[in-house]
């Protein structure tokens, strides 16, 4: 008779909680309003009560997820709480009249590309077509078209939002530029943005894709980067993404994407330089922007499902070295990379020009290089080893940038801000900005509750 009787005390003291937690009338019409409102797609009371009253959640956390490109820990997952998801919310409209287009969160840059490229027109967006939509405008973004127009939240001139005390307010650059500078490169912390206003860029065919070349190139190819980040911004127009690969057994590989705006490459000049080194595989061509964007995007689509994001030679080197016990041929799949990614002192002009943004660049900041240390395996017990193999690299970074500041006789006190979009999720983004507690009491004010900044993911103030 024990189990019987167990089971009617649990009968018992599960109705209990339930009568004691009774919704009010208030309550019930909310949800009857809401189910109104979408039907179909609002779970009913039952198992799914039981369920609830049984965890006995005293804080529901949440997380939105645009195109889920963000590899961070909850910040486009979330554990025991609400995953709000925009994957039906894709594509655009353009307005030719304003040169404005209005973009979508959900999908991927192929779809918003496809979308504008019938009216000659693109937006400063993702250089992989696979990459998310409204992470990648939220914290940054840099472009093939980054030297032209700036990054991709410079061009932002409106934010549909959905605001901390549910309403809905339409944010726009010109009569609130204070919160405007601070939607770009926040992140997610001011709200959930449902549509995008975004100036629109002139495009037609473009040369580019990607070359691969062997180790004994990689002096050459350094040396190119290093004059290429110093003097790019002579022209505008070309683009590069030079990615070190290490893969299992210590295999090193140089992976470069190019980018010209236009139907054919200089054949002099900097940009041209990279072409007298001899590569194993090239294949740039003249094409589509969107057929570019695709090509660049479907080889990235076969790496593993884990990924994270975190000196030229020193740093491959060091990355070869700290990833050598974990490359081994019982992780055949697994690889890491350094992406060096320029970033011109132009683009903090270009910023500044628009009204700026919460990372702070302006005319008065040098040529730079945004490292992307990416690394992709397989398994999730290995997550733990992975994470500490990039964090490895960063602390040794954070020793070796003074140095090399001192030894170049420029200030330890130069600003260097993290990069949200290629950030690890326990990387202080934000504090790293210069302008860090303004923008701090901004998300504050609009969301006196902490909605945003304790209960959902994503980086924080």
């Amino acid at each position: 008779m024990e189990r019987p009787i167990q089971r009617t005390f649990f009968s018992i003291f599960l109705l209990a909680q339930l009568v004691a937690a009774a919704p009010t009338q208030a309550t019930t019409q909310a949800c009857t309003d809401i189910t109104n409102a979408l039907p179909g797609k609002v779970l009913s009371p039952g198992l799914l009560a039981l369920e609830y009253y049984l965890e006995q959640i005293p804080i529901v956390n949440f997380a939105t997820r645009s195109g889920g490109h963000d590899p961070n820990v909850g910040h486009a997952t979330v554990e025991d709480g609400i995953l709000t998801t925009m994957t039906d919310m894709v594509g655009l409209t353009y307005d030719a009249m304003k040169r404005v287009a209005y973009v979508k969160p959900g999908g991927e840059w192929n779809d918003v590309i496809g979308d504008l490229e019938p009216s000659s027109v693109t937006i400063t967006g993702g250089r992989l077509g696979l990459v998310g939509v409204g992470g990648y405008l939220l914290q940054g973004g840099v472009s093939f078209l980054t030297a032209q127009e700036g990054l991709a939240a410079d061009n932002i001139v409106g934010w549909k939002t959905v605001m901390a005390n549910g309403s809905i307010v339409n944010l726009d650059a010109t009569t609130n530029p204070y919160l405007a500078q601070a939607m770009r490169r926040s992140g997610s912390q001011f709200g959930i943005v449902t549509k995008y206003t975004v100036r629109v860029h002139e495009i037609g065919d473009v040369w580019g894709h990607f070359c691969i070349y062997e180790d004994s190139q990689c002096d050459a190819l350094y040396a190119a980067l290093h004059n290429f980040v110093g003097n790019g911004a002579r022209d505008p127009k070309a683009a590069i993404i030079f990615s070190d690969l290490v893969a299992v057994e210590g295999l090193e590989t140089r992976l470069l994407y190019y980018f010209y705006d236009g139907p054919t490459r200089p054949t002099a000049g900097l940009f041209a330089d990279f072409f007298n080194i001899p590569g194993l595989i090239c294949a740039p061509k003249t094409q589509k922007y969107s057929e570019l964007l695709k090509s660049n995007g479907e080889p990235a689509r076969f790496l593993n499902s884990r990924v994270s994001f975190r000196m030229y030679s020193e740093i491959r080197t060091k990355l070869a070295h700290i990833t050598a016990p974990f490359l081994t041929l019982l992780r055949p799949t697994s690889q890491f990379s350094i992406d060096f990614q320029p970033l011109p002192s132009i683009i903090g002009k270009i910023s500044e020009s628009k009204g700026g943004n919460a990372m702070g660049l302006s005319s008065s900041y040098p040529d730079r290089i945004v490292l992307e240390i990416q690394g992709s395996w397989a398994l999730a017990s290995d997550d733990a080893v992975v994470y500490s193999l990039s964090k490895q690299l960063t602390d040794w970074l954070d020793e070796q940038v003074p140095k090399r500041l001192d030894e170049a006789g420029m200030s330890r006190d130069m600003y260097l801000p993290l990069f949200m979009n290629d950030a690890a999720g326990d990387q202080p983004v934000t504090k790293s900005y210069k302008d860090h507690e303004k923008f701090k009491a901004l998300q504050r004010q609009v969301d006196p509750d902490g909605l945003f900044s304790t209960r959902a993911g994503g980086f924080k103030y």
